[in-house]
């Protein structure tokens, strides 16, 4: 039986926040901040200007690391826009939240 691998928290790769106000939201890591810290940002809530630091318990790291976003946050900056385009082309979109009791879509 092999041990399971840990995967790192580095920058461009996808984790999920684990605890706060923007819990089980996806976002992706900008840089690292010390040894327990890492910047995050999701393009909604918390924008690449402002990005949220986090300790990495709080975070879950996924196996998807966004190609391209580490390259851009050095040479020239990354929008929003594209951080949450990333996230939706890895599978991990917007959150969706239910509807209230007997509320539909479209209508008043």
């Amino acid at each position: 039986m092999s041990p399971l691998k840990r995967i790192p928290i580095e920058p461009g790769r996808v984790v999920v926040s684990r605890a706060g106000r923007d819990a089980k939201r996806a976002m992706v890591v900008l840089a690292l901040d010390g040894e327990e810290h890492a910047l995050v940002a999701d393009g909604r809530l918390r924008m690449v200007a402002k990005p949220k630091r986090k300790k990495f318990k709080h975070l879950t790291a996924k196996p998807v690391c966004i190609d391209g976003i580490q390259e851009k946050l050095t040479k020239s900056g990354t929008l929003d826009a594209e951080i949450r385009t990333a996230l939706e082309l890895a599978g991990y979109g917007p959150l969706q939240r239910p509807n209230k009791e007997g509320c539909e879509i479209g209508k008043e």
